[in-house]
């Protein structure tokens, strides 16, 4: 199966499983600053959002207006139980157009690094132009350099990730035209994230 196949397919088979057992959340600390910063009312694209918690849920706590996009059909329909505020849809990131301008902010938590590496810089372009002037890009990148499949272990499902070193994911938020507020590596030896907020 290709890259996409194999994420949609885990997603779909996992969902469950996922957000009963997937307890890693350790980010309320950037997200409260994303939050901090918005104006009241913003339009918030979360771009990979799976079941809606905990970021479309607090989001939306927060009186913001979220939109969230997933690949996975099953983690739409528990997001838009999850999040009945919100507004949910079934979408690949590489393929969104939404108008330019679109959106406050965008966030993208543990979601990119399931598409090849080799695609990252053209979905970074296309995140800033539907953004709004002075928008914000919260986004969780790889800190390693892989690009790899897991057999039947992900949950009891096959997964794939892709993800560049912590320089070159800078670098290509940085070309796509963003201008870099602060990047920290966040997780333990076992499973660590790049998380990076930049503004356009």
């Amino acid at each position: 199966m290709k890259p996409k196949e194999i994420v949609k397919s885990g997603y779909n088979q996992i969902y469950r499983k996922y957000q009963k057992k997937r307890n890693i959340w350790k980010n309320w600390k950037e997200l409260n600053d994303l939050a901090k910063r918005l104006p009241k009312n913003s339009k918030i694209l979360d771009v990979g959002c799976g079941s809606g918690i905990p970021v479309a849920k607090f989001l939306v706590g927060k009186k913001f207006d979220v939109i969230g996009i997933d690949l996975s059909e099953n983690m739409v329909k528990m997001a838009r139980k999850n999040v009945p505020n919100g507004k949910f849809y079934v979408m690949d990131m590489e393929k969104m157009k939404f108008p330019s301008e679109s959106f406050d902010s965008i966030v993208a938590f543990y979601s990119i690094i399931h598409i090849p590496r080799k695609h990252h810089r053209r979905i970074l372009n296309n995140f800033y132009r539907i953004l709004k002037p002075s928008g914000f890009l919260l986004i969780t990148a790889g800190f390693g350099d892989d690009e790899y499949s897991i057999e039947n272990n992900w949950f009891g499902a096959k997964m794939y990730w892709s993800h560049f070193d912590k320089e070159t994911n800078l670098e290509l938020i940085k070309k796509a035209g963003f201008r870099i507020v602060w990047s920290r590596p966040i997780g333990s030896r076992k499973e660590r994230h790049l998380f990076v907020l930049a503004q356009k």
